[in-house]
């Protein structure tokens, strides 16, 4: 099992963050790429690997930007290498981070239940 700290491996994690969004902005010219968001970058303390978490605007768009990403993969990590002195750079794995879906989904469900608790103490008749 990998282990994620905070020492060198988030510092190295905050920078490809920063790099990958420059890299995609600015460098992949692919269009299905646009509306990414980069969320989190998780380091491996070894620096093996880089996990990406991403989001789209577009939530129907979701397949053809992972398949997008995974095609740009090779070319982002070369660009990163040229600005890192490190004596590696780690693999990257894109995630699509469900947590704003997750989190969207829960103030959902909460705003559903504050409406029907509203409608409860409407029909609730103040007793004499």
């Amino acid at each position: 099992m990998r282990r994620y700290s905070h020492g060198r491996s988030q510092r190295i994690a905050d920078q490809i963050q920063k790099d990958v969004v420059d890299i995609l902005r600015q460098k992949v010219r692919d269009p299905r790429i646009v509306w990414v968001t980069i969320n989190d970058v998780e380091v491996t303390d070894d620096n093996t690997w880089a996990k990406i978490y991403w989001t789209v605007l577009q939530e129907e768009k979701r397949d053809e930007v992972t398949k997008a990403l995974d095609s740009a993969k090779t070319f982002i990590r070369s660009e990163l290498s040229k600005g890192f002195r490190t004596y590696t750079i780690p693999q990257l794995k894109f995630i699509y981070d469900e947590s704003m879906m997750r989190g969207t989904n829960m103030l959902n469900v909460l705003n559903k239940v504050k409406e029907e608790f509203r409608d409860e103490e409407e029909v609730v008749e103040p007793q004499e």
